[in-house]
């Protein structure tokens, strides 16, 4: 008879885990945004370090710490960080748990709708902003496709679109 060893004791769950875990799991339905104050290492194993870029956010044109990571489930993803603690998570095409018209049902109507655009094509009221939830979703308004997420900590529609709104248009250099 062979014996196993027990199984490590569970970590109590912290607010930065759970968020991490819904991260993860792609599952936002009862998402009520980013802990303030989660390190970058506690959230993605990333240190917050000279590797981080600076990028503005805005209608201030803010500059964030911003660091690529991998998720899985997620295109490109970036966290987004400032007084060392990770206040924003910006990722493109979730595969949204449940799916979006489920999510949608929990999020209920958003505190703003604004228009964005998509590189260079224009989605009028795609951009579904529920600030106080800490969570933007970005659709196609034409199929209800979900092109974005992005996560950060709970605020005012104000001040997502004045401190942490991501610019999506191409530029000209």
């Amino acid at each position: 008879m062979t014996t196993q060893s027990p199984a490590p004791p569970a970590q109590p769950s912290t607010p930065c885990g759970a968020a991490k875990r819904a991260i993860e799991s792609r599952r936002f339905i009862g998402w009520h945004g980013l802990p303030a104050g989660c390190a970058p290492d506690a959230m993605f194993g990333i240190q917050l370090d000279d590797t981080w870029g600076l990028q503005p956010l805005g209608s201030s044109f803010e500059k964030l710490r911003s660091h690529l990571v991998e998720l899985a489930g997620y295109g490109r993803s970036l966290a987004y960080a400032r007084d060392g603690a990770v206040v924003m998570v910006d990722a493109m095409a979730p595969k949204l748990d449940g799916g979006w018209p489920a999510l949608a049902a929990d999020l209920g109507a958003p505190e703003a709708t604004f228009d964005w655009i998509f590189g260079t094509i224009a989605m009028p009221a795609g951009e579904r902003v529920y600030a106080r939830r800490g969570l933007t979703i970005y659709l196609n308004p034409e199929n209800q496709a979900v092109a974005y997420i992005t996560l950060y900590v709970p605020t005012t529609v104000d001040d997502y679109a004045r401190r942490l709104r991501p610019p999506r248009e191409k530029r000209k250099h």
